[in-house]
């Protein structure tokens, strides 16, 4: 399909969280838009029990490697060695089209073992999620007024979920790899057909949270001026929390769930 927008946005996120709950976050980016073209890589480190660690580079930009079931990110810049081992098959949807552009997201990795080497910080080691999300849409365009995103893992089961609300709704939630229909999602809750995914507060951790021009947009210089405000006044909370998940009332699998919401600007 041919589209009317010149926006391209390739994205990579990448994560693991130990078992104690350390959290490691990546993100590998390209965005041409206008007189703006632009690569960057970003860390966000939370160990359990610590503030969040942020630290972004705009130089010696790498995107992952991709081999099969085998995933590694080198950010030289970031300090950052780290690889993923898919431990199940990837997903990937067109999530979105149009005649102003697309989105294609593709779960390259919905479940992996993960290992990270940051400098300054203890190796880390644990279950891990990789994604790929490539928009040739402005995002500013897009029918929606909220966006709700989560994985949770766990080595019993999986779950992996993308919730629009607005006025062309779309809710995607993949258990195991499978799409499961007749779902809904709640700040504490995704609730399945036959079972659901209680996401419990006691421990929540605020991982990021504020405006999108001062969480993720922050690191381009001049995007005040090309961007507008709908996107930079979109406010993002971004938790990691404990998750059990309950299939035909039998409490299967606990794990660790990051998940995040994202209310558009007016």
């Amino acid at each position: 399909m041919k589209h009317s927008s010149n926006f391209t946005l390739s994205k990579w996120y990448m994560d693991c969280v130990s078992n104690a709950g350390d959290v490691f976050i990546g993100y590998a980016a390209t965005l041409r838009w206008k007189a703006l073209s632009i690569n960057y890589a970003s860390v966000l480190e939370q160990p359990a029990g610590t503030e969040t660690s942020l630290r972004t580079s705009l130089l010696g930009y790498s995107p992952p490697e991709h081999n099969g079931s085998s995933l590694t990110w080198i950010a030289a810049s970031l300090g950052v060695n780290a690889a993923w081992e898919s431990l199940s098959e990837p997903i990937e949807r067109t999530i979105f089209e149009s005649d102003g552009g697309d989105i294609v997201w593709r779960c390259i990795a919905p479940i992996a073992a993960a290992q990270v080497q940051t400098q300054g910080q203890p190796n880390l080691k644990g279950l891990g999620y990789v994604e790929h999300i490539s928009l040739t849409i402005p995002p500013w365009q897009l029918p929606m007024d909220e966006l709700r995103w989560g994985r949770f893992l766990s080595e019993r089961g999986q779950l992996t979920w993308i919730e629009w609300r607005g006025v062309q709704p779309l809710t995607l939630v993949f258990h195991n790899g499978v799409l499961v229909e007749n779902t809904f999602v709640t700040d504490d809750e995704l609730v399945l057909l036959d079972g659901n995914l209680k996401i419990s507060r006691v421990g929540r951790r605020v991982l990021r949270q504020g405006t999108l021009v001062n969480t993720a947009l922050s690191v381009i210089p001049g995007i005040q001026y090309v961007i507008p405000h709908r996107i930079l006044d979109a406010r993002e909370t971004k938790w990691c929390s404990r998750g059990k998940l309950t299939i035909a009332g039998e409490a299967v699998a606990e794990g660790w769930v990051i998940h995040e919401i994202v209310r558009w600007g007016k």
